[in-house]
């Protein structure tokens, strides 16, 4: 199954766990270049994390990003299924800037884990590109990072709900839809939604 056809699929079963259609939006907030008025308290945290990573802060064209879901209702959270390009060593190296106490709906050191045991390979994926950011080889894959910071990050302080990431290492035995596999998706979401707030 193809990278997005993945997501997809997984997205779709979240959604019948929750019993909540999964969504596709923008916000204001969630663009692609940090601003202190989105970041408040964490805007030095993004810097550092940027600076870090060799960002060049160039005058670039702001555009929305969009999270791989978005679910509303009782839930109000983001939701991300981070494949193997997620877990490089760029990606590792942003945790350590992580504040302690940051509330999310996975688990810091089950994605320190994955990128330890699988960055070698998801440093060389597509390594070639960079991005506006990071112009650069393996700038690409630093720019997934950052931006991967943006979505952990700017819910506390926009109304939203800690953000939900599944790794595609956790699902990766469930092949269609059915009760058993929804079951499964269940009990992992019992495992990672320690934090959710009825509006």
């Amino acid at each position: 199954m193809a990278t997005k056809e993945r997501q997809i699929f997984i997205t779709e079963l979240v959604g019948k766990a929750l019993n909540e259609d999964a969504k596709s939006v923008s916000f204001d907030w969630l663009v692609n270049k940090h601003h202190q008025p989105h970041f408040q308290s964490s805007y030095n945290i993004i810097c550092d994390i940027y600076s870090s990573m060799g960002g060049m802060n160039p005058d670039k064209r702001i555009t929305k990003l969009s999270p791989d879901a978005y679910f509303a209702g009782e839930y109000n959270f983001l939701f991300e299924f981070d494949e193997l390009q997620h877990f490089t060593t760029a990606r590792l190296n942003t945790f350590a800037y992580y504040p302690k106490g940051l509330k999310l709906n996975y688990s810091i050191e089950d994605w320190v884990w994955f990128c330890n045991l699988y960055s070698h390979k998801a440093d060389r994926y597509r390594y070639k590109k960079t991005c506006a950011d990071f112009d650069f080889e393996g700038g690409r894959t630093c720019g997934r990072a950052y931006f991967d910071c943006f979505r952990d990050l700017l819910p506390q302080y926009q109304g939203i709900n800690p953000t939900l990431r599944i790794a595609e290492f956790e699902v990766a035995d469930i092949t269609s839809i059915n009760t058993a596999s929804i079951d499964k998706i269940k009990r992992l979401l019992d495992s990672k939604l320690k934090y959710f707030y009825k509006r």
